[in-house]
């Protein structure tokens, strides 16, 4: 699925517009570990690829990524949450 090309402007290949897709995914820190944006950033560009793909899409172009940070309540307390939401527009190739 890593063949399906994420970017955040457009391609010079010839191609069509299929739909807009969106993911949404988030990290939250552990009793031993804070969260990581990047794991999160990898995990919501997998979910465009994953739309993309179920509709039949060679890419996501034009994708913009957005970001807030939110607390949780855990069972030792309070953790931070890192939420990342994504996106763009599914294409196909010609």
């Amino acid at each position: 699925m890593n063949n399906i090309l994420i970017t955040t402007g457009d391609i010079k290949e010839d191609y069509e517009v299929i739909d807009a897709v969106f993911a949404l995914d988030s990290c939250q820190e552990g009793f031993f570990k804070s969260a990581d944006p990047n794991k999160a950033f990898e995990k919501v560009k997998d979910g465009l690829r994953q739309k993309a793909k179920e509709l039949g899409g060679h890419a996501v172009i034009n994708c913009q990524f957005e970001y807030r940070v939110a607390v949780a309540q855990g069972f030792t307390g309070s953790k931070q949450v890192i939420e990342i939401f994504a996106y763009g527009t599914a294409v196909r190739l010609h």
